[in-house]
């Protein structure tokens, strides 16, 4: 069953996705200021690639800037990748 976890500090933060006790994925990002995020990093390990873990991970940042009313931004070309397709 998949959990996910979050993370932050003063300076960054992340969503963790876990299978059981097994960390499958992550998606980390940089906080430029108050009101503005940026999507740095993006993983998934490679036997979990493919059953769309990568996108519901950007997703639940795409969300957590909704709830806080952040601007967000992405140097990560996956995350790039995925607020382009289904966020235009």
């Amino acid at each position: 069953m998949e959990q996910f976890t979050f993370e932050e500090d003063d300076l960054f933060g992340g969503f963790y996705l876990f299978d059981e006790e097994t960390k499958i994925g992550e998606v980390t990002f940089r906080k430029h200021s108050q009101n503005a995020i940026s999507i740095n990093h993006t993983y998934v390990l490679k036997e979990f690639e493919g059953r769309g873990y990568g996108k519901k991970l950007v997703d639940k940042v795409i969300e957590y800037t909704k709830e806080n009313d952040l601007k967000l931004s992405a140097s990560c070309w996956f995350a790039e990748k995925v607020i382009q397709s289904y966020y235009p």
